[in-house]
């Protein structure tokens, strides 16, 4: 099963490529992450490891991100396991002619066990609730930052 989203972001592709691959975003864009932390050192690369806290019905879950796939500015992807569900989560990035980025997002659930398979439907529904609409919250979260430093830049200038 899979969810997808697209989104074209006012924003330079190294910028918008930077805040996806590294999580900056998440704690303050998305209400049910309480932070995400890169527990590996060096830049961001396949094999990168991030551990994300979110907040799940009263609960806070720990889950460990995985990067899979990495080519700086053009596509990124996690991939996480956690009791027998497996998330495969795809970015690619292209520059529109207007210079802001297009981001193609594609949510992917595979899940292991009789038990997942029949519940199946309603953890895909779950996922896609919980970050369905991450893409576009990225998106107004990047925009609202940038209006923000061009106001910083423009009274600074005064």
């Amino acid at each position: 099963m899979a969810f997808t989203s697209e989104v074209i972001i006012e924003a330079p592709i190294e910028e918008v490529f930077e805040v996806i691959s590294t999580y900056k975003y998440s704690s303050d864009a998305l209400g049910h992450i309480v932070n995400v932390e890169k527990i590996t050192d060096g830049p961001v690369a396949v094999g990168t490891e991030f551990m994300e806290k979110r907040h799940v019905r009263n609960m806070n879950i720990s889950n460990k991100l995985v990067v899979s796939e990495y080519e700086k500015n053009k596509r990124f992807a996690i991939k996480s396991k956690q009791h027998k569900l497996l998330l495969n989560y795809e970015y690619t990035f292209s520059e529109t002619d207007e210079g802001h980025t297009k981001v193609n997002f594609v949510g992917k659930i595979k899940t292991k066990g009789i038990k997942n398979y029949f519940y199946r439907p309603l953890i895909n529904g779950m996922m896609k609730r919980e970050d369905g609409n991450h893409v576009e919250l990225l998106k107004e979260y990047i925009e609202k930052k940038r209006s923000g430093d061009d106001e910083n830049n423009d009274s600074e200038e005064k």
